[in-house]
């Protein structure tokens, strides 16, 4: 796992941390979409914990590692390159919340907030920040959410 941390085939964006205070202003386009699954809550909540699967659903990752309980390295694609970053969960309310950040600049941070809608019925909320440019946050989160669905509603649960 460290060889792969390691491995210098990949753009390392950690230098991407500590943005200038001009490149963090225009890093402030946040983006917020619900919806609604026809899943009980307690398993799309655990399906979301299973961050190493995400690239099952999220199409611009590529692969993911984990490192311990709540970091990740993830393989990711932006302009057709791939890059590398540290994925943190820094919060975990079970069935309620999950929050996370990341040391690039081009992955968003963010938050999925679930409500139960009834026994068998969810709706979850994404809010991200990014430096991605609206329209394209927009559309991206749009997708990821699509795909989600049809991921979490085929059965893949734990």
């Amino acid at each position: 796992m460290q060889s792969n941390a390691a491995d210098s085939s990949f753009p390392d964006d950690s230098k991407e941390a500590n943005p200038t205070k001009e490149s963090s202003a225009s890093a402030a386009y946040t983006e917020t979409k619900s919806i609604i699954l026809d899943v009980p809550i307690s398993d799309v909540y655990a399906c979301c914990c299973r961050v190493e699967e995400s690239f099952r659903f999220i199409k611009s990752l590529r692969d993911v590692h984990k490192i311990d309980d709540t970091h990740f390295l993830l393989t990711y694609i932006v302009d057709n390159e791939p890059r590398r970053t540290v994925l943190q969960i820094i919060l975990r309310v079970p069935e309620r919340r999950l929050a996370w950040q990341a040391i690039s600049l081009h992955f968003p941070r963010g938050v999925i907030l679930f409500e139960p809608l009834s026994n068998q019925r969810t709706e979850i909320t994404i809010q991200l920040c990014s430096n991605i440019e609206p329209v394209t946050l927009g559309r991206t989160t749009h997708d990821y959410l699509i795909s989600f669905k049809r991921f979490v509603e085929q059965g893949a649960m734990p």
